[in-house]
């Protein structure tokens, strides 16, 4: 059946798949235990605050944080206003936009882009079902609070299939800029994505054999978006701080200015992972993995804080002369990135059960490498190498810092995507035994290797199985 003759139906299949997540995921969010927003979730929260609240009245520019973004906040702020009015605890509201967050994500953004990128043939409902179910199994309790993860990747989903769907119109183009911004805004680590969606829009262009006045025109929509969106970040920067730039500060004290990521880069070398708890029964909100080699390195090489060029040539010095223990080290935080073991941000029970869930991504991991192993030989598109970039490479940026589970999500959905629309219908002749060897041989070192982790976890250590 061709594309253009199974469209109407999938848009069909689409649309109720979508509002059949929206509804479960309303049930099953209000049915979870949590009470409030934590940390930076209700740091978002708060900052929505200051476009009234000091001045009484709305005004953009109030907008004075250097850490975060003006665009996730300005989104909340309504919300705000109508809890505040209604006393309703915020937490009832940031559930109802997570459940449309999720829906528009795994019901329609992921696979759309899917289908644009890699096959274009109609998705069945069951294959959305089951990558639907796969990002509920894993991370159902994240869409209860309103933090940047999951909705920047849903923006950038939808400006690169924008750019690649409706890239010949001025207007779809403008709009794909400012959802790429917006991006952005709210997770500075898609920076290099803009100029990648630029120079990724002028190469499709000219395979189009659109000429360069029309190029032109194209590429010039995507800036204004860029721009429209980035304007407000750049006018509270230049007034507050003096930095006429349209990105995010990133500054985590502006009387001592200093990269949020650079001062990552020694945190790094001194945590393999990191996670947060709001268990009362653990003693500290932080749950950090040690990483007794990178300690090691820090004191022979005398590295503290990265602050600033000076540093960093000192780091990258110290990252030389210890080349194969750091390659190590950036190995297990690749792993620990790969390792979920809780469906949420903020921890309920740190020594519950985790080994289920932690077999199950196992398995995910090993099934849909196995996909992408029997597709070796296929070379990616231009288009696919685009997506990649624009997607994989915030998560390749992440490697280098304390790294968290949630800095890898476009590498997971880019997994159960390959694992849910690439399963072959031919799947039982993979039933054999060097298949079966090479499973239990990959459980069992993911076993082992996660294992190390937790013994070096702070306050710990933990087994796999508590």
């Amino acid at each position: 059946m061709s594309l253009q003759s199974s469209s109407a139906p999938e848009r069909v299949v689409v649309r109720r798949l979508t509002g059949a997540l929206f509804l479960g995921y309303l049930v099953y969010l209000f049915s979870t235990p949590y009470t409030a927003l934590y940390y930076d979730s209700l740091t978002y929260w708060e900052l929505a605050s200051q476009y009234y609240y000091a001045t009484k009245s709305f005004k953009l520019l109030s907008f004075t944080s250097s850490v975060r973004g003006y665009l996730l906040p300005l989104l909340l702020f309504p919300v705000r206003v109508v809890a505040y009015l209604t006393l309703i605890p915020p937490i009832q509201f940031t559930r109802v936009l997570g459940a449309a967050l999720a829906a528009g994500l795994f019901g329609w953004a992921a696979p759309a882009v899917w289908q644009a990128v890699v096959a274009p043939a109609a998705l069945s409902w069951r294959r959305r079902l089951a990558f639907a179910g796969l990002g509920f199994v894993f991370w159902r309790d994240y869409f209860n609070f309103p933090l940047t993860d999951f909705l920047s990747l849903a923006v950038m989903l939808a400006a690169v299939w924008l750019l690649i769907r409706r890239g010949q119109r001025p207007g779809w183009l403008l709009l794909a800029g400012a959802l790429c911004m917006a991006a952005v805004n709210m997770r500075p680590v898609y920076a290099g994505a803009a100029g990648l969606l630029l120079l990724g829009g002028l190469g499709l262009a000219r395979r189009q054999g659109l000429g360069w006045p029309r190029s032109g025109r194209l590429a010039g929509a995507f800036l204004l978006g860029l721009a429209l969106v980035g304007a407000p970040q750049l006018v509270i920067n230049a007034r507050h701080y003096g930095q006429y730039t349209p990105l995010v500060l990133a500054w985590k004290n502006p009387a001592a200015p200093q990269s949020l990521y650079l001062s990552q880069l020694s945190w790094g070398l001194a945590v393999q992972k990191y996670e947060t708890t709001i268990d009362p029964a653990y003693p500290n909100a932080r749950i950090i993995y040690v990483d007794e080699v990178g300690q090691r390195i820090m004191d022979e090489e005398q590295i503290s804080f990265v602050y600033g060029l000076r540093d960093l040539n000192h780091y990258l010095r110290a990252v030389a002369r210890n080349l194969p223990d750091v390659a190590a080290l950036y190995a297990r935080h690749f792993f620990n990135g790969l390792d979920l073991k809780y469906p949420t941000p903020y921890i309920r029970q740190v020594y519950g059960p985790t080994l289920p869930l932690s077999l199950l991504n196992y398995t995910v991991l090993f099934l849909a490498g196995l996909l992408l192993l029997g597709r070796r030989h296929q070379r990616p598109t231009g288009p696919q190498w685009l997506v990649l970039a624009v997607l994989v490479g915030p998560c390749l940026v992440a490697i280098p810092t304390a790294i968290e589970c949630r800095f890898f999500i476009p590498i997971y959905l880019l997994l159960y995507a390959v694992l849910c629309f690439q399963w072959p219908a031919d799947w039982r002749r993979w039933l054999r035994w060097p298949v079966a060897l090479a499973y239990v041989a990959f459980v069992l070192l993911c076993l082992v290797v996660s294992s190390n982790s937790l013994w070096h976890m702070s306050n710990g250590p933990r087994l796999l199985w508590p």
